[in-house]
């Protein structure tokens, strides 16, 4: 069955230790709200009967605020608890995000609006915190507290007792009817938030092309409308919260005045003494307090709950499966046979047969759409086909350990990622063991040695964000030396070329020849000049093998 998000955020261990411990403190300021308002009952009655002088009464006073004391402490612990126990929680579902972000792969990452993911990620993991470190304490404080103290006034005045335990189910039922109007609004509030990370995303993305078609004010008023819808839905929460604030210590206030009135009639029949009478209209608003309270924890914790509902749901994402074979030592043999791949109605590739022997170098060439991608996303483990196999030394290449499969690939895309770490941290991405010496012969074998050595750390210089001090042709170049110190026997390479004009593409070529001796290379290019690099050329058109292998 079904738990929910609450739920699900409950069965955590973290949580459930979180639960229990407020649990038992509950009991704990139970006990300490009995011992304090005893005292002050006795305290007035005694000051109202003149049966003790000031200095008798010292004792009791002490006793009062030692118990005021002790009750503030036990909040401090709990409020300490929650805040600990929402952190280690956070933490560790993004880093189960990441993990499972990772496992799915590629493949997953662009069926989603990348706004959306991180925004997920982020700001709808801070979200959580309203339901572990709010709600789930005070729910457990207020399923003992009042319980416990309704059992007490039970005891001493059961006419009393039994308006609170009338009295406090209606509360409940008005918290929850409040709540659910409130959880709508907190609903929309999440999808348009996750809308705006997208959108906003999407308009930086393309922003330049915005500028130069005049539309860049169009963008600003596709982000005003969804700002303005975030904002209708996040005042419509804060309404709701509102009304049900109001309901909440209304009713509260109803029910004491309800059990003030008959404890007062009866107190002046002489039906109940003033000591007993005192102490239950003392402890009358403690039933109610964790109950009000509850209901602003709740509130707090509406936001989190469509954000946990996402959290889970990409959590709970099948991966896909993953093989455990040791990848084949030294060159392999690759070969695709009978490959299918669908994207929805359209096949991206139609029953292709490739054949990629050891050290053959190949290069795939095409009208865009034609399926070169694919089948280099397959080569790589970033797909499954639909149909047929991608072989390795003749083993299915699903059956092979992703990991272990990617650690024999070297990969260069058209534009690759820079991280905003040093050079040396970017090119260490191919082989993290990489020394000092191997970084340096592999950026030296990329042709980027020289401009390296130019920067004011040399290797140790950050790139800072995507590494903008780089032109187009020293991100490859990069990219490349990454691919050297990696030292990998299968190279697969995506547009190497594809943004470069014609010197430096020349450059990048005799890094690329030195690249390509003793390895299995395919290339995707739209180019004529790394063909030359290549003993054969295969032509895709709709998926298909438009011709049979060419010599060069």
């Amino acid at each position: 069955m079904d738990r929910g998000p609450t739920g699900r955020l409950l069965a955590l261990p973290a949580s459930r230790r979180l639960v229990a411990g407020c649990a038992a403190l509950g009991v704990l300021v139970w006990a300490l709200l009995v011992v304090q308002w005893s005292l002050v009952a006795a305290v007035v009655t005694a000051v109202a009967t003149g049966a003790a002088t000031p200095s008798a009464l010292a004792g009791p006073l002490a006793g009062v605020l030692a118990a005021w004391g002790a009750r503030a402490v036990l909040s401090g612990v709990r409020d300490r608890a929650a805040a600990r126990t929402s952190a280690r929680v956070r933490r560790e579902l993004r880093e189960a995000l990441l993990r499972k972000v990772l496992a799915l792969g590629p493949g997953h990452a662009t069926g989603e609006r990348a706004g959306e993911l991180v925004t997920t990620v982020t700001e709808g993991v801070g979200k959580l915190d309203g339901v572990v470190g709010r709600y789930l304490p005070g729910a457990a404080t207020a399923a003992v507290v009042p319980t416990l103290v309704a059992a007490t006034v039970l005891v001493l005045d059961p006419a009393s007792g039994g308006l609170l335990l009338l009295t406090g189910p209606l509360v409940l039922v008005f918290l929850w009817l409040t709540g659910t109007l409130a959880a709508r609004s907190a609903r929309a509030s999440w999808d348009t938030l996750a809308q705006l990370g997208a959108v906003l995303v999407d308009v930086l993305r393309v922003l330049p092309t915005l500028v130069a078609f005049g539309r860049a004010r169009g963008s600003v008023r596709w982000l005003t409308e969804v700002s303005e819808a975030h904002r209708s839905s996040t005042m419509r929460v804060l309404r709701t919260a509102f009304l049900s604030g109001f309901v909440l210590e209304l009713g509260a206030v109803l029910c004491t005045a309800l059990v003030a009135v008959t404890v007062g009639v009866r107190l002046f029949q002489g039906g109940m003494d003033l000591e007993r009478a005192l102490l239950v209209l003392l402890l009358t608003p403690e039933f109610f307090a964790p109950l009000r309270a509850l209901g602003a924890d709740r509130h707090a914790s509406l936001e989190g709950r469509p954000a946990a509902e996402r959290v889970f749901a990409l959590l709970d994402t099948p991966e896909p499966a993953r093989g455990s074979r040791p990848a084949p030592p030294g060159v392999p043999h690759l070969r695709l046979r009978g490959v299918t791949v669908r994207y929805g109605d359209r096949d991206a590739l139609h029953d292709v047969d490739l054949d990629l022997p050891p050290l053959s170098r190949t290069a795939l060439v095409g009208p865009s759409g034609a399926g070169k991608t694919t089948a280099v996303r397959l080569l790589l483990g970033f797909g499954v086909p639909d149909a047929g196999d991608v072989l390795v030394d003749g083993v299915p290449l699903g059956d092979l350990d992703p990991g272990g499969w990617r650690a024999r690939v070297a990969y260069v895309p058209e534009r690759p990622f820079l991280a905003p770490g040093t050079v040396a941290d970017n090119v260490r991405l191919g082989r993290p063991g990489a020394t000092d010496a191997e970084v340096e012969q592999a950026l030296g074998r990329a042709g980027l040695l020289d401009l390296v050595r130019r920067l004011p750390r040399g290797a140790a210089t950050p790139l800072g964000e995507d590494a903008a001090r780089l032109s187009g042709g020293e991100r490859v170049r990069l990219a490349l030396a990454r691919a050297f110190v990696k030292d990998a026997p299968v190279l697969v390479l995506d547009e190497p070329t594809g943004q470069l004009d014609a010197a430096t593409e020349a450059e990048v070529l005799t890094a690329l020849h030195d690249l390509a001796r003793g390895r299995t290379v395919v290339t995707v290019t739209h180019r004529p000049a790394p063909l030359a690099l290549h003993d054969r050329v295969v032509a895709l058109d709709g998926g298909r093998v438009r011709s049979p292998a060419v010599p060069r």
